[in-house]
């Protein structure tokens, strides 16, 4: 049997832009002809999740759907049918009057041209033909319902002006489905045993579950936040013809201009999970924006918009994160499941649809209670929203990981088995032992407190294959926090195994950052780093994938440079401090300039060298703190031809004269 859908889940995935506009011209007639404008958003609600779930459950996709998903849908239908039901019985009068059969008839062929509009887009980009010819069999779905909902609103009973507004309303608000961001469907063939087991196993695999419950919560998000846009858009400016543009200057062009403001070309590639973060915050802010000032018309218009950029920046990001999840999948399973990415379309069909009816719930709710009625609305959005953010917290790879996936996929194609980066991708991709949503809930909350611009990472030319060793002033706690904070290059940190250690972490941090403190507050302070600083930090560094080091035991060193180098085979950078603070005339690291080098990091060109034959680059970086600025110098490769102390001794000269000079410091260094 042949399915619909193989290809890129892309951004129609989670965004429809359309029905949005439809929906709030459905609840602009509704408001002209009846004392209730939620009525007709909650009729064109109930009728678009009616022809989605009759889309979901016909033959040609009932075969890819599981048991708990076809009785969740019939579950779905009865809530359809109950709200409809209670909606005649609650409002017999409303129904009974003259408008309510132009509501209805608007709502019913405002879903019908929506669903319509979006097969056809899908199928003529399926096709080859002219495009002028695909343009007006679209535009023609439009006209033909155009005309079918004008009657019904001219002769209403209402002014000339209205009936004019509403037309024009009616007319354009059709036009946004018509030309989508992206639309591309997921080609899915026949559904087989092997398909079925794919997906069945896939359910172990850690990353793809919390990108699959990311993506169905914000799938559902999208289209819960569409009701709290409509209601405050309309209650703020009320004019219909304002509230059109205003909705497709926030539904239309933020979202376009966001996603080209993304897909720019950059030197550098962006994380992706911190797009999605940064965007479900911003998307929050607008949810939050709209419950506080819900009759406002410029603070409820920048909601919208708010609420859009946000959606569209992380539906985006997560539209982007599909192929790399074919990787995680071929990684677990050695080979890439043929249907994953039609599957999981569906899934995220199924959940607009609930998030469709959670809508609807969310009118019901406003109805019942109109005292409070942007809270009843804007609440489950804002559930899902945040549901969002914590799957996105919780999602285990950063773009080190995604990147190391990739290479390692690649060696896998090639025949070739790297072990070090094998070892340490599973406890990332399949299990859930490694957790870093730590560190990046930390990056979100310091950023503002210790902002610092980068300068002279865009010339660094750095070897894609051999990973390179940062070596950084440590100026107390300001070194490792803004390396961790702001390098544009993903890196493994060296850190005093005291550090990592709970019993340890206090005595060294009080001994060091808070010396300077005494009497009363030096008690208390000890009292709080014993009971919340010391484990919340070594929870952090670990995070981070922190490598101890043992500078007082030759044997665990040597541990740790085993350690240094399988994680460098495996593609990591590092990143050093080899500041020795003893060398202070206070025995702390000074803040200004670089104390003397312990040289023995030095060790780490020779041994990686030794085990793989190449030579790893060595680069000074220098954070100042007056600046608020983190300067990257000139590299240096370790030369395996050159004596071991000789070449000792000249690194460490080299990389501390660098960061001198970076420092402004390099007269006194002379």
């Amino acid at each position: 049997m042949q399915k619909e859908e193989s290809g890129k889940i892309t951004l129609s995935s989670f965004i429809t832009i359309g029905s949005f506009c439809s929906l709030l011209v459905c609840m602009l007639v509704s408001g002209a002809l009846l004392p209730l404008p939620l009525v007709g958003g909650g009729l064109y609600l109930a009728a678009q999740g009616t022809l989605r779930l009759a889309a979901l459950i016909r033959p040609a996709r009932a075969a890819e759907m599981s048991k708990a998903l076809k009785g969740a849908g019939a579950s779905l239908a009865a809530v359809i049918a109950g709200w409809v039901l209670s909606l005649i019985t609650a409002f017999s009068e409303h129904v009974k009057a003259d408008g309510f059969l132009p509501v209805a008839g608007i709502a019913l062929c405002a879903a019908a041209r929506s669903a319509l509009t979006r097969l056809a887009v899908e199928r003529t980009q399926d096709t080859d033909g002219h495009k002028t010819r695909k343009a007006l069999f679209i535009l023609g779905i439009q006209a033909v319902f155009f005309c079918l909902g004008a009657p019904l609103i001219w002769f209403s009973p209402l002014s000339h002006a209205k009936r004019w507004a509403l037309l024009g309303c009616w007319a354009v608000s059709g036009l946004p489905e018509c030309f989508p961001l992206k639309r591309k469907r997921c080609r899915l063939t026949a559904v087989t045993e092997q398909d079925r087991a794919d997906r069945k196993a896939l359910r172990g695999v850690h990353a793809c579950v919390i990108f699959r419950r990311m993506a169905l919560a914000a799938s559902a998000a999208v289209q819960a936040v569409q009701a709290v846009g409509c209601v405050c858009v309309a209650l703020a400016i009320g004019a219909p013809l304002a509230c059109m543009a205003v909705a497709l200057l926030c539904a239309v062009a933020v979202p376009w201009l966001t996603v080209t403001f993304l897909n720019r070309s950059r030197k550098r590639e962006p994380d992706p999970n911190k797009i999605i973060m940064l965007g479900l915050l911003i998307w929050l802010a607008g949810l939050f924006l709209c419950m506080l000032y819900p009759e406002h018309p410029f603070v409820s218009a920048a909601a919208l918009a708010l609420c859009f950029l946000g959606a569209a920046g992380s539906c985006h990001a997560l539209a982007g994160l599909s192929e790399d999840m074919r990787r995680a999948a071929a990684f677990a399973l050695g080979h890439t499941p043929e249907n994953m990415n039609a599957f999981l379309e569906t899934d995220l069909r199924f959940s607009a649809l609930v998030g469709g009816i959670i809508g609807l719930a969310a009118l019901a709710l406003a109805v019942l209670f109109p005292a409070v009625l942007t809270v009843c609305i804007a609440l489950p959005a804002l559930a899902l929203t945040i549901a969002a953010l914590v799957f996105a917290l919780l999602f285990p790879l950063r773009l080190l990981h995604l990147r190391k996936l990739r290479r390692c996929i690649a060696f896998q194609e090639q025949g070739i088995e790297n072990k070090p980066m094998r070892r340490q991708l599973e406890p990332v991709v399949i299990q859930k032992s490694i957790k870093n949503y730590g560190i990046r809930l930390v990056e979100f909350v310091l950023r503002p407190f210790f902002f610092h611009r980068v300068r002279g990472a865009e010339n660094l030319r750095l070897d894609e294959d051999i990973p390179c060793v940062f070596v950084c002033n440590h100026g107390e706690i300001l070194g490792p926090v803004v390396c961790t904070l702001f390098s544009p290059f993903p890196f493994r940190p060296w850190s005093a195994y005291e550090m990592l250690d709970k019993s340890m972490v206090s005595k060294r941090t009080m001994n060091g950052a808070f010396q300077g403190v005494k009497g009363v507050g030096r008690r208390l302070l000890q009292w709080l780093m014993d009971r919340i600083g010391a484990p919340a930090l070594v929870w952090l560094l670990r995070s981070e994938g922190s490598i101890a080091v043992y500078h007082d035991n030759p044997h665990k060193l040597m541990q740790t440079f085993r350690e240094t180098i399988a994680t460098m085979q495996a593609g990591d950078n590092i990143l050093v401090f080899p500041e020795n603070a003893e060398t202070s005339p206070d025995h702390r690291y000074v803040q200004e300039g670089v104390s003397e080098f312990f040289t023995g990091f030095t060790m780490i060109g020779q041994m990686y060298a030794n085990k793989t034959g190449d030579c790893p680059l060595f680069v000074p970086m220098y954070a100042d703190k007056k600046k608020r600025l983190i300067t990257y110098g000139t590299p240096t490769r370790y030369d395996a031809e050159a004596p071991v102390n000789e070449e000792k001794d000249r690194l460490c000269r080299y990389l501390r004269g660098e960061i001198m000079r970076l420092a402004g410091l390099e007269e006194t260094e002379r």
